[in-house]
């Protein structure tokens, strides 16, 4: 147990999402997008949070709600990047990222994913994953599932249906990984240095660059997956989650 290391969360916040432009400067509420994800940060209490952009626009609507911002290169090639340019001066020994569009994460949740890390000192990052049901997003490539090992260890994430499922099977198939992940500080450094790895480039998740490269990730269990925003349709969902939290 290493439940001296320190942590800090950073949130990659870019303007010019491909599914989705401008995403995390919409309004919910009354509130941007990025100002919910940055309260729900705040409220885990896992460490100081930090805001990493490449663009003004992010920066001045951080300011706004007097969050700290940092300008990082426009050529990151991914968000982890992102937070890693971010990360390289601070002093924490863990970095959390969490990304601009998860406004629903739990407080709980978050520390879970710390005190993994804290547990586990073999474990380079550790993520977290919650039962999936639903047949829509099972099918889903804007839903990313994940396979773990008994230990809980992350196997692979594919937008595909894994496991294939060729029998009824009592409980939950399938996982829904949720896109939180904690890096140690020297893992994160490991991570940017590898090149993009053949599964990374087919799947589009950079997390599989991890385990092409034999960095063990631990994923925690949670209850239900958080809302997050991929496409302007979850816009409209997000907005009625957020009356019904806030009635």
């Amino acid at each position: 147990m290493q439940n001296n290391l320190t942590a800090a969360i950073i949130i990659p916040a870019r303007y010019g999402s491909t599914r989705f432009p401008g995403k995390v400067l919409k309004m919910l509420n009354g509130k941007t997008v990025l100002e919910w994800c940055y309260q729900a940060a705040v409220r885990s209490q896992a460490g100081p949070v930090l805001i990493a952009t490449d663009d003004p626009r992010i920066q001045k609507a951080a300011a706004q709600f007097n969050a700290p911002s940092v300008l990082t290169s426009s050529l990151c090639p991914s968000g982890t990047d992102r937070v890693y340019e971010a990360a390289k001066s601070r002093p924490e020994d863990v970095i959390i990222n969490l990304q601009g569009d998860e406004l629903f994460v739990e407080p709980d949740t978050v520390q879970k994913i710390l005190s993994a890390l804290r547990r586990d000192p073999e474990a380079a990052i550790a993520t977290a994953a919650a039962p999936l049901l639903d047949a829509g997003k099972i099918n889903s490539p804007h839903t990313v599932k994940v396979v773990l090992s008994a230990q809980g260890r992350a196997l692979y994430f594919s937008r595909s249906p894994i496991p294939h499922a060729s029998k009824t099977t009592p409980g939950p198939v399938y996982l829904e990984h949720i896109g939180i992940y904690a890096f140690r500080k020297t893992s994160l450094e490991q991570f940017v240095r590898l090149p993009v790895g053949r599964l990374e480039a087919l799947e589009g998740l950079e997390q599989l660059r991890a385990l092409e490269n034999g960095l063990p990730i631990q994923v925690v269990t949670v209850g239900s997956a958080p809302v997050n925003i991929n496409v302007p349709e979850d816009l409209e969902h997000a907005a009625r989650r957020l009356k019904e939290q806030h009635a």
